[in-house]
């Protein structure tokens, strides 16, 4: 008799490991519409932070249907169908489900509202999530010192970095999210000041503890903005807040971690991020029917590179590596970096040599990627246990970068993402030379902030009594100012970047129309009285 129940509890075993340990798969739906969403765009702060609608207002930007919520609804008969949902993304309207049983499947198929399904992800899917929050401590005091970059300058001055920090610019009131694969011992490094990292967060499905047991590729990365130990290592950008979100996988490579990356980035932006830097891309997979192709390098084929773009039309500063396929058979950059609007960042060696790894250019449209580069070779970092380390790679090149324009544009806040961006790319080494492995060349971030757009001297200073801002949309420039009086009894006059007056126009209404100006950027200036406003645009 105990024989049998030593056999029966055996088979009982047996019987468990073998369901946990059975291959399951990750499905993406790609739904017909986002249906009935009980959210209107008159009221965005009910699934808007503030902060993300100040930064849209910022910029002029406006909240849009893509903003808009997915149907509550159409989760619910999902997950009643058995699926698990582990990520949706509102703007590419998908929901990205796992399946423990391939039955349900048919179910998916027949929903209504369904348009196709593609498999992202096959394996044991673990049965436990661990999420960890940074601790605190006090407030770091410490003042930066130009003469004590220590290991840090070099990767700094490379983008004439230390100028803009030495005009007293660290990125103080910028926020940056990190899209990475684990951020181990982030709470415990002593170069980091714990209250700049405000949230750590997990959207893969790995169960491991993103502080303790997944990887440090992460915390290398942070390490590169956001250390400030003076005498041994400064960061790019030691002053800005930090959000740190892991959507990589450790085991395996598939196109589902490409959803997660879409479902963090969304999410950075209802928090109101204003910078996200991606050291991760994509390109091929375990499963090669997944693969995607050099010829889908367009920016707009592939779900990641279409939502990092959506990510750039709200007001975010969007930086991904180039990647490091420049040896291999691949060569090319990868996904989302082929986005238009994307900051594709390669690399450079200490003496501002392209590393033979850093991806190449052009996308399959022919358009110039890299957009820039950054020093990704014997970059130093702080790895887990807390000491500098060197490390190679276009995962450094994209942070190192990030961290400088965080500093960028906290000097020049009248600027939208648009404008950085263009700024960046006009004030490179090579803009008036692009080429397939260097982009636009070596970013010059100083350069950038002193950058001279024009000759026209403003005869006064921006006053607390106006406020003047331009914002240009489909040929037309839109004006405003706090005193709709100011109007009637103003003139605009419009300058090329060389000082050529291009456009004059008085008394208008809010908006002009500038269908006869070519693309490019210009500058607005507003005269009352005897008194000048300047603004610059671009027309894109």
């Amino acid at each position: 008799m105990k024989q049998v129940c030593f056999f029966l509890i055996f088979i009982f075993i047996l019987s468990v490991n073998s369901l946990q340990s059975q291959e399951t798969k990750i499905y993406r739906l790609y739904l017909k519409d986002k249906g009935n969403t009980p959210y209107s765009l008159s009221k965005p702060e009910d699934f808007l932070s503030l902060k993300s609608i100040e930064r849209r207002v910022r910029q002029n930007l406006p909240v849009d249907n893509f903003d808009l919520p997915v149907d509550k609804n159409y989760f619910e008969a999902i997950t009643k169908t058995g699926a698990k949902i582990v990520a949706q993304s509102k703007w590419v309207k998908t929901v990205t489900v796992h399946l423990a049983d391939i039955e349900i499947l048919s179910q998916l198929e027949n929903l209504p509202f369904v348009d196709s399904l593609l498999c992202v992800w096959k394996g044991v899917l673990p049965q436990r999530t661990i999420t960890r929050m940074a601790s605190q401590m006090d407030s770091d005091s410490r003042q930066n010192d130009i003469n004590s970059y220590g290991a840090g300058f070099t990767q700094i001055a490379i983008n004439n970095g230390h100028l803009l920090h030495n005009e007293g610019f660290r990125g103080k009131g910028m926020s940056i999210a990190l899209l990475d694969a684990g951020f181990i011992n982030s709470d415990r490094i002593d170069f980091f000041n714990q209250e700049r990292i405000k949230e750590i967060k997990n959207f893969n499905h790995e169960v491991n503890d993103i502080l303790r047991e997944s990887h440090d590729h992460g915390t290398r990365v942070l390490s590169c903005m956001l250390s400030y130990k003076s005498g041994e290592m400064i960061g790019t950008a030691p002053e800005a807040d930090y959000y740190l979100f892991r959507t990589e996988v450790i085991g395996d490579e598939y196109p589902v971690e490409e959803d997660y990356w879409i479902a963090a980035l969304e999410y950075a932006d209802s928090l109101g991020v204003d910078i996200v830097t991606s050291s991760l891309g994509y390109t091929t997979f375990d499963d090669k029917s997944m693969n995607h192709t050099k010829e889908q390098l367009d920016g707009k084929t592939i779900p990641i590179s279409i939502a990092a773009n959506l990510a750039a039309s709200r007001g975010i500063l969007l930086f991904n590596s180039a990647g490091n396929e420049g040896g291999n058979s691949w060569r090319k950059i990868n996904f989302p970096g082929d986005a238009e609007n994307v900051i594709t960042v390669g690399s450079v060696t200490k003496d501002s040599v392209r590393s033979s790894f850093s991806s190449h250019g052009f996308t399959a449209d022919k358009r110039v990627k890299p957009d820039v580069m950054s020093m990704g070779s014997g970059v130093s970092v702080i790895g887990s246990s807390g000491k500098i380390e060197g490390s190679n790679g276009t995962s450094f090149s994209a942070p190192v970068l990030a961290g400088l324009t965080a500093c960028l544009w906290e000097a020049l806040p009248e600027l939208n993402s648009f404008s950085i961006l263009k700024l960046l790319r006009e004030t490179a080494d090579r803009f008036q030379n692009p080429d397939s492995l260097m982009g636009y060349g070596i970013a010059n971030i100083y350069k950038a902030y002193k950058q001279n757009f024009t000759g026209i001297q403003q005869t006064s200073d921006f006053s607390g009594q106006i406020y003047f801002s331009v914002f240009s949309f489909d040929n037309r420039l839109y004006i405003n100012l706090n005193n709709e009086e100011l109007y009637n009894s103003c003139l605009i006059d419009i300058y090329s970047t060389i000082g050529n007056r291009m456009l004059s126009v008085k008394d208008f209404s809010g908006s002009i129309d500038i269908s006869s100006l070519p693309k490019g950027i210009y500058i607005a200036c507003l005269k009352i009285s005897d008194k000048q406003y300047i603004r610059k645009f671009i027309k894109n």
